[in-house]
């Protein structure tokens, strides 16, 4: 008897476990910064409150945000072997402006990628000619629209980084003429750091975009509800009072 027991539980325990992990869907990101994650131990920021509102809508599966890098998350949607979603995206960073390669929800939230550059040499965007000759810094595996031709055409040169507060910190020492930085994030870092009279914005930002969440085709039907909440207005009312907490405007 002892021993169909013992057999019973080893063969009820893969059940259970695979059962909650099929109540758990997780939403990828590959933005490690502030605001959007202020600390991944402490699981604080703009997207862990993000994933806390989509679960208060949903009580028969649980969201979990997971960082992964961006050459990972794009291998996999390439082989079409992601399971979950990615969050805070942009079609164009996809190459799919016409929506057709993946499926996205309504728009989260609205956001601006700054020209930044050292009060000392101030750097203001004009037209693409004014980035010929110009240094400039990025985070490694992240496109630039606006300065994609000139890279081509080696009128511009690159300097590629781990993240944002590194950017800023080689314009701080005029190591690049001016990088490219999410507002909000550059707005944290200059109160955090100190840096308003260090640090400059070009007076034409390099891109205005909204973020949202990239599904793939083959999740259709897994992850129909999650894009049946965020295009509810009673979400779209929550995702307001939210983004306005973080004082990034909607």
């Amino acid at each position: 008897m002892r021993q169909l027991i013992i057999i019973g539980i080893f063969m009820w325990i893969p059940w259970t476990t695979w059962g909650e992990q099929a109540n758990r869907i997780n939403l990828y990101t590959y933005h490690d910064k502030p605001p959007y994650i202020m600390d991944l131990k402490d699981k604080s920021g703009l997207y862990f409150d993000i994933v806390r509102l989509l679960n208060e809508f949903h009580d028969d599966v649980q969201f979990q945000l997971v960082f992964r890098s961006k050459n990972r998350i794009r291998a996999e949607l390439e082989k079409d072997t992601l399971i979950g979603a990615v969050l805070g995206v942009n079609p164009i960073w996809f190459g799919d402006n016409d929506q057709t390669v993946y499926l996205w929800s309504d728009p989260l939230f609205y956001d601006t990628d700054e020209f930044v550059s050292s009060v000392k040499r101030p750097f203001d965007y004009e037209n693409p000619t004014s980035l010929h000759g110009q240094r400039y810094g990025g985070v490694q595996g992240y496109f630039y629209p606006k300065l994609h031709d000139a890279e081509k055409l080696e009128k511009l040169e690159r300097v590629n980084v781990e993240n944002e507060k590194a950017l800023l910190e080689l314009v701080l020492k005029q190591q690049i003429d001016f990088a490219v930085v999410s507002r909000p994030t550059f707005f944290y870092y200059a109160r955090k750091h100190g840096w308003w009279t260090s640090l400059y914005l070009s007076h034409q930002s390099h891109q205005k975009y909204y973020r949202a969440i990239l599904v793939p085709k083959r999740s259709k039907n897994s992850l129909r509800a999650l894009l049946e909440t965020t295009s509810s207005i009673a979400f779209k009312k929550h995702m307001k009072q939210l983004v306005s907490s973080y004082h990034i405007a909607d």
